[in-house]
């Protein structure tokens, strides 16, 4: 079995920028477990553990998928939190799908998994840049504020392909490893 997931990668450019933001925020003595910088991505599909023998067929979904998708832009912006600033369990940045393309793939890859045993995302399809989860209420007010101060200025890059990652737990974090890239079609 490996655990794995479906994303878009975020450029390096991006991925320092955010780790300067949790730079500014690791600041504030909270409880807060920040994400590696070099993790953070566009989540399509958590799949979970999985059998191995179902990359290849996973991969071909993706395949199929890409190849009728066109390179798109997404602009990386603003700050959040879910799911509310009472009981904030999951701080973000956010990812703007203003023209639905995101949300298009999204229901696109939970089609094509369907006759493959995964079954359908419960929860809505946010496209967010997880940064950090709340372990406890322990100084967030003032992380929440400072996110909120800080904001994200707006950062734009063109999605080439999408990834089909294994994610391996270990005790300094997860480590990621891609199983398969599957390239969209120029625009």
């Amino acid at each position: 079995m490996i655990r794995s997931f479906i994303a878009i990668e975020i450029p390096n450019l991006i991925r320092s920028q955010i780790a300067d933001l949790q730079r500014d925020l690791r600041g504030i003595n909270s409880n807060v477990r920040w994400v590696n910088s070099g993790n953070i991505h566009v989540t399509l599909k958590f799949l979970g553990d999985i059998q191995e023998s179902l990359v290849p067929q996973i991969g071909d979904v993706l395949d199929e998928i890409s190849s009728r998708t066109h390179q798109f832009k997404i602009t990386i912006q603003n700050t959040g939190f879910f799911p509310n600033s009472r009981r904030p369990r999951v701080l973000w940045v956010g990812v703007n799908d203003e023209d639905n393309q995101l949300k298009t793939l999204f229901n696109q890859i939970e089609i094509g998994l369907r006759p493959l045993g995964f079954s359908k995302e419960k929860r809505g399809f946010t496209p967010h840049l997880t940064i950090g989860r709340v372990k406890s209420p322990k100084g967030i007010e003032a992380v929440i504020s400072e996110m909120q101060s800080l904001g994200f200025p707006a950062k734009s890059f063109e999605a080439e392909d999408v990834l089909l990652i294994k994610s391996t737990l270990k005790s300094t974090g997860s480590v990621y490893e891609p199983l398969g890239r599957f390239k969209f079609k120029q625009a």
